[in-house]
């Protein structure tokens, strides 16, 4: 599961605060030229994020906070940069410092929460949906992220409950859906998981993600023939994802006929042709098996006679 913090920033920090400096007021107390200078920092550290200067932009709001710790803009827009770049427990401090300052603030409390997630922080990540979801009780993106955060922590029970308290919100997404079957599927609970695979699928039939994920369910517990159709499904619905084709490969194989056999050699080809290039340790052991099974399976259709090209 994959979450886009940027779109969130508060309006505030989309635009330049324009400091401007009046003749009319000949002495300025010293308050004001921190919270002048503060100012001044923070729409240098806008500037330099928008020129792809990140540590200037993390300098110069680090500034601004030093300058005027009250100013609560700096810390959100710090906490999206070190999000950016996966400096996780840098984000959920700043975020939190600046919840603290903005108790009113959805994009804060959304932002720790995602962040959260990707701590594994699980007290600091519900406390932060909860004070979300008292500002906006049916945000469906405020569930997704609360489900998720158990989700990824493994804590089935918890993520279960979340993503169904997603669904009374909004009934017909068929991401939560499918969400929701992965969760039940790592907890155990095959019969619920299918019938939420379907239920997604129900709502899309041309979900491939749905197809993919009940596939992999039924190649799990070795019902290959189930486990192959799905496959079929999700690599005719996304002829790109390459482990789609691999899972059908084993499922085809695994069938032991002729038949499956040559419709295993395609697969585990188009596998092959997919992955061309990756260099992912993962992708490259997969790689190698495909490769051996292709040959192996070539050179029995070679000595049966069999007609195994497309």
């Amino acid at each position: 599961m994959m979450y886009c913090l940027r779109k969130n920033i508060a309006k505030s920090a989309l635009t330049l605060i324009i400091v401007i400096c009046l003749s009319a007021v000949p002495v300025l107390t010293a308050l004001a030229q921190e919270d002048n200078t503060a100012k001044e920092k923070f729409n240098e550290g806008i500037a330099a994020a928008k020129n792809g200067n990140t540590e200037a932009a993390i300098k110069a709001y680090q500034v601004a906070i030093e300058t005027d710790p009250t100013f609560a803009d700096p810390y959100l827009n710090l906490g999206v940069i070190y999000f950016d770049k996966k400096d996780y427990t840098n984000a959920v401090a700043t975020f939190k410092k600046y919840t603290k300052l903005n108790a009113q603030s959805y994009d804060g409390f959304r932002s720790l929460g995602y962040a959260c997630i990707e701590a594994k922080d699980i007290e600091t990540g519900s406390a932060a949906f909860e004070a979300g979801l008292k500002l906006k009780p049916k945000d469906v993106d405020l569930l997704k992220g609360y489900a998720a955060l158990y989700f990824k922590a493994g804590n089935w029970a918890k993520s279960i409950e979340r993503f169904n308290a997603c669904l009374q919100a909004n009934p017909t997404d068929k991401k939560v859906f499918n969400d929701l079957a992965k969760a039940y599927q790592e907890a155990g609970r095959k019969t619920e998981a299918v019938s939420t695979y379907q239920k997604a699928l129900k709502i899309d039939p041309n979900y491939w993600m749905a197809h993919f994920q009940l596939g992999s369910l039924y190649l799990a517990e070795k019902e290959y023939e189930k486990a192959a159709k799905a496959f079929e499904q999700s690599s005719t619905l996304n002829k790109k994802h390459w482990k789609s084709f691999y899972n059908l490969g084993i499922a085809r194989q695994a069938l032991e006929t002729q038949e499956d056999y040559i419709e295993a050699y395609h697969a585990y080809s188009t596998f092959i042709k997919l992955t061309a290039g990756m260099k992912s340790k993962q992708v490259s052991k997969m790689r190698t098996q495909a490769n051996q099974i292709a040959t192996q399976l070539k050179n029995y259709f070679e000595e049966e006679g069999l007609d195994y090209e497309e």
